[in-house]
């Protein structure tokens, strides 16, 4: 569904909410019978065939009489005998709105003359004027713009630009609250994730509620958690309606769903922050996650986003950053739960739920619906021919049938000639004949294109190195494969009823029964037998409570005991266990029928003390058995002392492989005054071994964690707290269990918020990880992680010295970036295409040509697959001096030294390979931006030194300004300098005249692989100069000239341009109600070169010769909520034609 249509039907759903929501009520209406025999009801509307009309006592049949709904309007038939005497009775139904009869600005009054005896007629102004107010009420709050424009030009069409966005929020009735967010304009760019909460730009939606019903329509969240089977939580695009009467309750939505629901299991790193990257429910890479949908958890604890807190996401990219307030090590356990699209086919949605209490609130009764899918009919960007069908329908439910191989014979060119980009090799692996491609785009030879899939890495035979660039690395030594998948559109569905029985206060037994149905290809009817699955569970539960034996109270106890039933064709839509359940029962096989059972007993003696033992049996299939014996206590004394000791056995089998896990952890906490100490305590031991010879498993682990720490805080603005960690490993070696490794890590934090001169918070975590000198010989190496966040306020007296500081940094894992270009609207662009220049059929970077006009690519950079370990810094401070605020005095000196202000600002961002992190972190500078060890790297200075800054009779800036770069880019290696000293100088000649001059030096390298054409050494040297005449308040005349000269070093022949410009400008404002701009600019560039190739940085849009441009600017404010603008431009570049362009919008604010 188009934003425009989602729009259209919600202003329709505003327009009818009353109808909707609002209650129907009894009317009784009274008339008398009369000659016209026309008789109107007197409410606003009426329900249709509701009504009943009774002539004295009799009631009429409906042939008796004519009805206009619409009019509220009946007449009798004329042959029913009736007479004037008669009374005439109508009851009907009618809906309670907000709204009257009729709407006007004026009254119709007739009056007499007295004098002249003559018949007045005149119109009286209301004194209620005819609004939004006068339909709605007063209590609606409305906020938003509508935007109307065009554009047209010599070299495009007629465009007709518009857009909607309305917030309201308020009452429409007495009964009905209204919340909605209206737009007409799609918005393609996700929201960035390192905020905790998210701006939805392209959210719309209506929301009407009622204290017995809700009703949604637009884009919401559907989520439901109060069943076991049932849970599910999705981001949709559609109709939602609830109702609450009574005990009764329901819940229904019609809509299209934004997504597919998939969950990553992934495994922390040591020294890697990030990125994690998601993959889709069949190992998709090219997949965007949709904003707000995700969940993350690291060892089953939730994290929250933003760069504040503990993650930042990239929806786009897929890909998960860690903060350096969430320390992640090779035992971090990461579950990411989320939503995702991966653009093949619409997808629908359907869901009910529905719960209702009987038998005294006794029995309650859930019954649920779910249907999900892929709409087969609405593929996205593709078509099926009948081959690919076939294919399909013989697939089944295996999507490794339903491959299609990805080469194919290139076409052929314009000079006859097939040219692809790819060579195919034939040769001998192990004595058997295999081919394999080699990507070599200009070779005669090469008349293959192929495209590749991701298969998972050490499935496929080949590496990703570019954007349609992959190279052979043997077979299952790579991760991509010469093949396509067909898309298979999936359909999943799922029933459930719930019932729960409160025998007595606190006890009760539930029951839940769900059936399931997963059908992965509807397009073929194959294995649709094997699409069901059936799920049961029962559970007994008795709240803790108060037990006595001889008057003796032994406390609280409490006691739950749990059975369920999961067959192993069965499948949930949504995690209907805890994050870590698996773990927790020790997992290690999928398939099969899955049996649980556990058994929970509660003892709380006191009010401090609370001990929980539990047993759980798990059955997977016909060879897994897991026994869990789970203990815990707690001991708090509320602001005092808090312990906790956890003990978890866990006993498997599976075939031949037994397992025992014993896991441990404990946590106390002691407060004295403003001092608070602890200690954090974990041990984990799992032995598997097999049965038969008693050989260790690789999966046998065994750790010991001890963190003490200690915290003070003296009130909300001071509060230091230092841990100290150490934890051993051990793992497997030669059957035993050997010490792999020891890690010691500190972590410090700091915020002091005392005085408002100075504020400070730091983050602070060090990590060393040393290897035993066994495990090293295998190949492993000592790790450090480096995590610091730290940012400083200052300001000092009185103003005069303020200061920013701001630094990040952190280990994590990057990879180099490659430039794509993106086709986007005409003029909406930076880059235009030249073409295939060498005729190999790929766009290359340097067949784009950075323009100023009629561009239709944006350049976007996206990741390469391979990551490098690498310490990323941030860092970036500024300072600014007002000596004005420090000197006091009148003489010359004071006022002198009274004129200067400077501010400062450096910032340095490095992202590099470098082993030794310290000459990073440390700021050793001859380590950045480094071309063996950066991947991409900043340095940014620039310094400003004002004279007489706020005066505007005159003043001075001098500043100097310096940025080094260096990117390593998937085609190679980019280094940037840039420098800039200018003299700025502002005075006022006369009242009425004032100019403004530049003295500006600047330097522009960059050097780069010569397939970009993007090297340069420029230097240029320019004066601009700008008058400004002012006669009158309303009237405005200046002109402004420049001239500068360029100078490029890089081609064998250095080529100068020099530039002469001219603008002359005229404005005209109309007093708080618009304004008026003429401008008319000459620029001349001449060059000594013949040479055209001459670098968009010196040109700036322009041509060699003479650039004429003309423009006019209008705006006009109509009222104090309606502007319009009307602008018109003009270029001829060279001895181009002249290139028209005029655009009008008018804007409405609400």
């Amino acid at each position: 569904m188009n934003k425009n249509s989602l729009v259209f039907l919600i202003l329709l759903q505003l327009l009818l909410s009353t109808l909707h929501f609002a209650q129907s009520r009894e009317v009784k209406d009274s008339l008398r019978i009369n000659l016209r025999n026309s008789y109107k009801i007197s409410q606003l509307n009426i329900i249709p065939f509701s009504e009943k009309v009774f002539l004295g006592s009799k009631q009429l049949n409906r042939k008796d009489y004519m009805i206009d709904y619409s009019s509220g309007q009946f007449k009798l038939d004329s042959q029913l005998n009736y007479s004037l005497l008669d009374t005439l009775i109508i009851t009907y139904k009618s809906i309670k709105v907000n709204l009257k009869d009729e709407y006007k600005h004026r009254n119709l009054e007739i009056r007499l003359d007295e004098k002249t005896l003559d018949t007045l007629r005149f119109a009286k102004s209301r004194t209620t004027t005819f609004s939004s107010e006068s339909i709605f009420g007063k209590d609606l709050q409305k906020s938003g713009a509508l935007v109307r424009g065009f554009t047209i030009g010599t070299n495009r069409d007629f465009t007709l630009n518009s857009g909607l966005r309305l917030q309201l929020t308020g009452k429409l009735s007495e009964d009905i609250d209204l919340v909605a967010a209206l737009s007409d304009e799609n918005t393609p760019i996700q929201p960035e994730g390192n905020t905790e909460t998210l701006d939805e730009l392209d959210k719309v939606f209506i929301e009407l509620k009622h204290k017995n019903a809700v009703g949604t329509f637009g884009d919401y969240e559907f989520n439901l958690r109060e069943s076991e089977f049932a849970q599910i939580t999705r981001k949709l695009q559609g109709l939602q309606g609830e109702f609450k009467f009574d005990e009764t309750k329901g819940k229904v939505a019609i809509a299209g769903s934004r997504g597919k629901y998939n969950s990553n299991l992934l495994q922390g790193q040591d020294g890697n922050q990030g990125p994690y990257r998601l993959s889709g429910a069949n190992n998709e890479r090219a997949i965007f996650v949709i904003a707000g949908s995700e969940k993350v958890f690291v060892d089953g604890a939730a994290m929250k986003r933003g760069e504040n807190n503990d993650y930042v996401i990239d929806y786009s990219n897929a890909e998960v950053t860690f903060t350096a307030k969430r320390l992640i090590t090779s035992a971090s356990r990461i579950t990411v739960e989320f939503e995702y699209t991966d653009q093949k086919f619409k997808r629908n949605f359907l869901g009910a739920d529905f719960a209702t209490k009987l038998f005294s609130d006794k029995l309650k009764i859930g019954v649920s619906y779910f249907q999900e899918g892929d709409d087969e009919k609405s593929p996205i960007d593709f078509s099926y021919t009948d081959e690919q069908l076939t294919i399909l329908r013989e697939a089944g439910s295996d999507r490794n049938k339903a491959v299609i191989s990805g080469v194919s014979i290139a076409p052929l060119d314009s000079l006859g000639r097939t040219q692809g980009n790819y060579l195919k090799i034939d040769t001998l692996i192990n004595q058997q004949s295999f081919s394999y491609y080699k990507y070599l785009p200009n070779d005669y030879q090469s008349v293959y294109n192929v495209s590749f899939t991701y298969v998972g890495d050490g499935n496929g035979d080949y590496s990703k190195e570019s954007l349609g660039r992959y190279k052979f690395v043997g077979v299952k030594a790579g991760s991509y494969l010469p093949i396509t998948y067909l898309p298979m559109p999936e359909q999943k569905r799922l029933g459930n009823l719930a019932l729960s029985y409160s025998l007595a206060k606190d006890i009760s037994i539930n029951a839940e029964f769900s059936a399931s149905s997963w059908d992965k290809n509807k397009i073929s009817d194959s294995n649709d037998s094997q699409n069901f699955g059936y799920a049961r569970k029962f559970n007994f539960n008795f709240e803790p409570q108060e037990v006595s034996v001889a008057e003796i109270s032994l406390g609280k106890i409490g006691f739950n005991y749990k059975d369920r039933l999961i067959e192993s064709k069965y499948t949930s839509l949504d995690r209907i266990d805890d994050v870590e359940f698996g773990r927790n029962y020790n997992i290690s096989v999928s398939g099969g029928d899955q049996i649980l059972r556990e058994v929970q007993l509660t003892l709380e003696p006191t009010q401090n003390l609370n001990l929980t033992s539990k047993y759980g049996y798990l059955k997977q299939g016909e060879s897994f058995r897991s026994d869990r014996f789970l203990n815990q206590l707690k001991y708090a004394i509320p602001k005092s002392f808090s312990a906790n000791y956890t003990f978890d056995y866990v006993a498997t089998k599976n075939h031949l492989l037994e397992s025992k896990w014993i896991r441990q952890n404990s946590n106390a906490n002691l407060s004295i005054g403003d001092f608070t100490t602890g200690l954090d305590y974990l041990q984990e031991d799992k032995f598997e071994e097999n049965a038969a010879t008693g050989i260790l498993s690789s999966t046998s682990l065994r750790y010991l964690e001890l963190s003490p720490f200690v915290q003070y805080t003296t009130s909300s603005s001071f509060d230091v707290k230092a841990n100290i960690g150490y934890r051993e490993e051990s793992f497997p070696l030669s059957g035993e269990l050997e010490k792999q490794s020891s890690a010691l890590t500190q972590q410090y934090q700091i915020n002091y918020r005392g005085i408002k001169e100075f504020t400070t918070s730091l983050n602070l975590t060090f990590r060393n990880k040393s290897y035993t000198d066994k495990f090293k010989a295998l190949g492993y190496g000592n790790n450090e992680t480096i995590l610091l966040l730290s940012q400083s306020r200052v300001n000092l007296l009185n103003n005069f010295l303020t200061g920013e500081l701001y630094y990040q940094a952190a280990t994590e894992q990057s990879a180099k970036l490659e430039k794509v270009f993106v086709k986007v609207p005409i003029g909406t662009g930076n880059y235009i295409y030249l073409g295939d220049q060498n005729n190999n059929g790929i766009p290359e970077e340097g067949e784009f040509q950075l323009s100023l006009y009629e561009a239709d690519f944006v350049l976007v950079t996206i990741p390469t697959d391979k990551l490098f370990p690498v310490i990323d810094l941030k860092t970036n401070t500024r300072w600014k001096l007002d000596f004005n605020r420090l000197i006091e005095g009148d003489g010359f000196l004071p006022r002198l030294i009274k004129s200067v202000s400077t501010e400062t600002f450096w910032r340095v961002e490095e992202n590099s390979k470098d082993p030794l992190t310290k000459d990073i972190y440390l700021l050793n500078f001859a380590k950045f931006l480094n071309e063996t060890n950066t991947i991409r790297g900043t340095n940014y200075f620039q310094q400003d030194i004002n004279i007489f800054q706020n005066n505007s009779d005159l003043s001075f800036r001098l500043r100097y300004n310096q940025r080094k770069s260096l990117n390593q880019y998937s085609g190679g290696v980019e280094r940037g300098y840039l420098r800039e000293r200018s003299l700025r100088i502002r005075f006022k000649m006369v009242e009425e005249i004032n100019n403004q001059t530049d003295f500006i030096s600047q330097v522009d390298n960059m050097i780069s692989p010569v397939s970009t054409s993007r090297a340069r050494e420029i230097s240029k040297r320019s004066f601009v100069s700008d008058f400004s005449y002012r006669p009158i308040r309303e009237v405005e005349v200046g002109f402004k000239f420049e001239v500068a000269r360029s100078l490029d070093q890089y081609p064998a022949k250095p080529s100068t341009v020099d530039l002469n410009s001219f603008i002359l400008r005229s404005t005209y404002s109309f007093e708080n109600t618009g304004r008026l701009r003429v401008e008319v600019e000459r620029t001349e560039l001449t060059s000594s070169s013949a040479d055209y190739n001459i670098p968009f940085e010196v040109l700036r849009g322009n041509v060699i010769g003479k650039n004429y441009f003309w423009r006019a600017f209008f705006d006009f404010r109509v009222s104090s909520l309606i502007q319009t603008s009307v602008s018109y431009d003009a270029r001829k570049l060279g001895s181009s034609r002249v290139i028209h362009t005029m655009r009008a919008e008018a804007k409405a604010y609400f």
